[in-house]
């Protein structure tokens, strides 16, 4: 008779424990889901969604993160084997609230700088843009063309053709033939310069 009694005062306490129990392991689940590392699998520009393979699993077509989405907006799709972090907001098992935020460096993507003063923006055609704070030069290069500016010269160089300005000075070679401008006139260098068809100097 007091057993029967003790088990009726705690039955309703026994089941809020089980209840606690249940709840604290959802909370550990979705906590477990929440942020995973994944890598892009598939990606489709035209609707800005990709899926994401994390583990043996595979997320439904989810959102990924550009740099600005705004009134200043700017894209950047990401690569199929490109790391990112999967954010589950949702916190479901099906990934489908989740969203990619890409942008980790792996050993298939390296990252394009490894120097803390340069940034460096490459793409898959060899071309690429960058900035050195520390030498205050900005650098393009697309195959032979290229430009360099910092603060004391711009150079533009195309195959065999390369243009220099300085605030004193422009200098516009081809091969072995060169013209210079700066306060003191026109100076001219190769191995031949002639006006209007005259020869007015030779090497």
């Amino acid at each position: 008779m007091f057993d029967a009694f003790v088990n009726q005062k705690l039955e309703p306490l026994i089941e809020r424990l089980a209840e606690l129990e249940a709840e604290i392991e959802d909370i550990r689940r979705r906590a477990e889901n929440h942020n995973r590392i994944g890598v892009i699998d598939q990606v489709d520009p035209a609707t800005g969604l990709c899926k994401v393979k994390h583990g043996d699993l595979m997320t439904p077509w989810v959102k990924y993160m550009s740099p600005s989405a705004g009134e200043i907006s700017e894209t950047r799709h990401p690569s199929a084997g490109e790391q990112c972090l999967l954010i589950n907001y949702g916190g479901g098992d099906g990934s489908a609230h989740s969203v990619a935020l890409c942008g980790l460096i792996s050993d298939q993507f390296p990252p394009a700088s490894t120097e803390a003063q340069l940034h460096r923006r490459t793409y898959p055609d060899g071309t690429q843009s960058s900035y050195d704070h520390a030498s205050h030069t900005l650098s393009w290069q697309n195959g032979q063309t290229s430009v360099t500016a910092s603060q004391e010269l711009i150079e533009l160089a195309i195959q065999a053709v390369k243009l220099t300005l300085t605030p004193q000075t422009a200098l516009l070679t081809i091969g072995a033939v060169g013209m210079l401008l700066d306060a003191q006139g026109v100076h001219f260098t190769g191995p031949k310069v002639d006006h209007q068809g005259r020869v007015i100097s030779t090497a």
